[in-house]
């Protein structure tokens, strides 16, 4: 199906890592523990819009946070490539990421010194071998001397790709989620079998999470089967009946909707609209509908960190009665 769909990794990547319980996580998992234990998740805050032109967007994602490092502002910045080749020019992309914001800085405030950023690379193409560094960029054969004069900087490789399976087991949630886009285009079964694992850590209330809806959505939008072959899958692979029947049907309405679109456009690209309209109207859906959720769970964490009701409100947006509630 993932030829039907216009760009899902763009759309699951953006909506997933956008909530802070998803995104701590990866972070815990993407950075130096020594680097990671530097950072204030409590302060994290994601920001909205992209610093990807026209021209890259339909292979990169991108999302950038402000956060405190003891107690000073820093930035994370994240570059997700989805291509199914590696782009060596990743790195340049995140270069100029960094210095359109420096430049912004100044613009704003001019006396303050620049902010550090954290870059991180997510890769989940089809290649394995990624350019890591950006003096491999530049060509060889030049004297020695010269590399005093061109720039270089330290990101980190998240390459889902290479990563072994065995680093992508906990938690159960971020797990599914890294599975899901490791897997779902090239090997539909074992991104639903780490579904089914995730689905089997859960009881039947949490089944209904938006954020579980979200990864089946994703993984039906990104698998390269089609979709009598995704339907098949399932009914061999899956044993659990509840998952079982909860995925089908959101394959089968998807299949629906998309032929109903097509039927009425009377040609066949609106089969893939008509998909993709499901798969982006079903995301916004569990997005909305998490969103009391995913605050609940944040102001959960900061009450046990000790953080006062006042700040807690503010950096959650509950109401004082809401968090008294917790």
């Amino acid at each position: 199906m993932s030829g039907e769909i216009h760009n899902p990794h763009d759309k699951f990547f953006k909506s997933w890592f956008s909530r802070p319980e998803n995104l701590i996580p990866f972070l815990e998992t993407a950075l130096p523990a020594d680097v990671f234990t530097l950072l204030d998740v409590s302060t994290l805050d994601i920001s909205d819009g992209t610093f990807i032109d026209e021209e890259h967007r339909e292979h990169f994602s991108d999302l950038s946070a402000s956060i405190q490092l003891q107690g000073r502002e820093a930035r994370l910045y994240i570059l997700a490539e989805h291509k199914s080749y590696a782009d060596k020019w990743a790195l340049l992309q995140i270069l100029r990421y960094m210095v359109q914001t420096w430049a912004r800085d100044v613009r704003t405030e001019a006396s303050l010194p620049l902010v550090p950023i954290i870059p991180i690379l997510f890769y989940h193409g089809e290649t394995k071998h990624i350019a890591t560094d950006f003096s491999s960029l530049f060509g060889a054969g030049y004297p020695d001397i010269l590399s005093a004069y061109r720039p270089d900087f330290l990101c980190e490789i998240f390459n889902l790709t290479a990563r072994a399976d065995s680093e992508l087991e906990e938690p159960p949630q971020l797990s599914a989620a890294l599975w899901a886009m490791k897997y779902a285009r090239t090997q539909t079964d074992l991104a639903l079998r780490a579904l089914s694992r995730l689905a089997g850590t859960m009881d039947r209330m949490a089944r209904h999470d938006p954020a579980f809806k979200e990864i089946e959505l994703y993984l039906l939008a990104s698998s390269s089967l089609t979709p009598e072959e995704l339907i098949n899958t399932i009914n061999q692979l899956l044993t659990d009946n509840w998952l079982k029947e909860d995925i089908m049907s959101t394959a089968e309405m998807l299949i629906a909707r998309g032929k109903a679109q097509g039927k009425e456009e009377g040609k066949a690209e609106g089969i893939s609209q008509g998909i993709s309209q499901g798969i982006s109207q079903g995301i916004s859906q569990g997005k909305a509908q998490g969103e009391l959720a995913e605050k609940l769970a944040i102001a959960k964490r900061l009450k046990k960190l000790g953080m006062p009701m006042a700040q807690l409100c503010q950096a959650t947006g509950l109401s004082e009665e809401e968090a008294a509630a917790l």
